[in-house]
């Protein structure tokens, strides 16, 4: 009887991603209409903007705490909240896996970082805007956890790591934030260099 409950009730939830960030896509919702985007997650609470019936790639970098509403970064000015019964994740493995391109910078100095999984590279300019491809030579899951993992890199002038992981991260230039929180640490010559930055989804 307990696992039929069970059962019940984790068919009754919103389905959620086991790691955060995701991407998900607006479901539901009509043609002619829109999924509102409010302050808070409440249905009462005030609208910022919307998202159309049809977009795609929909970051969600929070939960709720009722598990029923999604964190979003509505544009580089708003953070807002939407109903997840209308949102779809999107198929594939959690991030933590390497498999879905990631946008990275930090501030103080500026630096920037786009990761490709198709190539397997990290392309980072530094805050000298020179820009380096480093080839990711491996992976490095942490034990027992999957909300992070390390990169080990390198390129024919330097070398490299990452640690990359789930948090919500701000990088203090505009009011968005984002579900990754990232450590660069790079080696050129006899020269060492730590960063600290924040990743999103989506190229």
């Amino acid at each position: 009887m307990i696992r039929y409950f069970l059962v019940l009730l984790c068919l009754a939830l919103p389905a959620q991603a086991q790691v955060l960030p995701a991407l998900f896509d607006v479901t539901g919702v009509a043609a002619d209409d829109t999924l509102a985007a409010r302050a808070e997650p409440a249905a009462s609470a005030e609208k910022l903007g919307s998202l159309a019936p049809d977009a795609k790639g929909v970051e969600v970098v929070a939960y709720s705490d009722d598990g029923e509403w999604g964190q979003i970064n509505l544009d580089e000015d708003a953070i807002a909240w939407v109903a997840l019964r209308y949102l779809q994740q999107q198929p594939g493995p959690d991030w933590p896996e390497l498999t879905r391109p990631m946008k990275c910078l930090g501030t103080e100095p500026f630096w920037t970082a786009d990761f490709d999984p198709a190539t397997a590279t990290l392309v980072f300019t530094d805050l000298t805007e020179t820009t380096t491809t480093l080839k990711m030579d491996a992976a490095v899951p942490i034990f027992a956890r999957n909300d992070r993992v390390g990169m080990l890199l390198s390129s024919p002038g330097m070398t490299g790591f990452a640690s990359l992981r789930a948090e919500i991260c701000a990088d203090g230039m505009d009011n968005t934030l984002m579900g990754i929180d990232m450590d660069l640490f790079t080696r050129k010559g006899d020269q060492t260099l730590g960063l600290s930055g924040c990743c999103s989804l989506g190229d």
